[in-house]
């Protein structure tokens, strides 16, 4: 069998892929995500902001265990969130246990912009639920969660 004809009998594998569906549906969140929170005001929104925003916890979060949280490296956790303090989302401060480390929190305005996108979310979710019935979307939900650990698990084994 030539290349011509095995390109032809996996043409079902990409448009019927998974990996395919999840690109569509993150580009179709991220533009429905932005153009909601800029019609909320937040003109300078950018989806990059959201892994660095959505981990900083009440009391704050060190630069350390927001870049594990939002999964990306130090370098781009830093650069973003140097971004967020100058938009004024986020203060700093020295972590008073550790002189090496920052600790973030979220000023007034970084808490509205994390209520709101919440609360869309949440609409957003409501709406899918309504769409394909709860307990159908819900279980999408757990599988897509263990599809996450088994990977996660897969990618970073416990040390033996």
């Amino acid at each position: 069998m030539n290349l011509d004809q095995k390109l032809k009998d996996t043409e079902y594998i990409k448009i019927h892929s998974w990996g395919k569906i999840l690109t569509y549906l993150k580009r179709q969140f991220d533009e429905w995500a932005t153009e909601r929170l800029c019609n909320e005001g937040y003109k300078t929104f950018k989806m990059v902001y959201m892994p660095v925003l959505m981990n900083i916890k009440v009391e704050g979060t060190n630069n350390n265990d927001l870049a594990k949280n939002a999964r990306v490296t130090k370098q781009a956790m830093s650069k973003v969130a140097k971004e967020l303090q100058e938009l004024g989302y986020i203060k700093t401060k020295t972590d008073p246990k550790d002189k090496r480390s920052t600790i973030f929190t979220l000023t007034e305005k970084g808490k509205k912009l994390v209520i709101e996108a919440r609360l869309a979310v949440e609409g957003l979710t409501n709406e899918y639920r309504e769409l394909l019935g709860k307990e159908e979307f819900d279980n999408m939900v757990l599988m897509l969660e263990k599809i996450i650990v088994y990977t996660d698990q897969k990618l970073s084994p416990a040390d033996e």
